[in-house]
């Protein structure tokens, strides 16, 4: 996410979030099977494994998740 992180519309932003964690999930299905030993896999042309991506993509949810509640919880949304 890094430098962009609290750039854009909280809840945009946490939807595009969600959809990099499903992709995450649903490429190493398509790819590697149900096996859980896939997830240690680095697939071709990355430099981290399953398991690191889907732990990266999933800190980047919980960030947005805590935006988004603080913006909603704070009256921002409101114009």
């Amino acid at each position: 996410m890094g430098k962009f992180k609290n750039q854009g519309d909280p809840i945009l932003t946490l939807a595009e979030e969600c959809a990099e964690l499903i992709q995450v999930i649903t490429k190493k299905y398509r790819f590697s099977g149900d096996s859980l030993s896939a997830w240690n896999e680095i697939p071709t042309g990355k430099t981290e494994s399953r398991v690191e991506s889907l732990l990266s993509e999933i800190t980047d949810v919980q960030y947005q998740i805590a935006r988004t509640l603080e913006v909603l919880s704070s009256g921002e949304h409101t114009e």
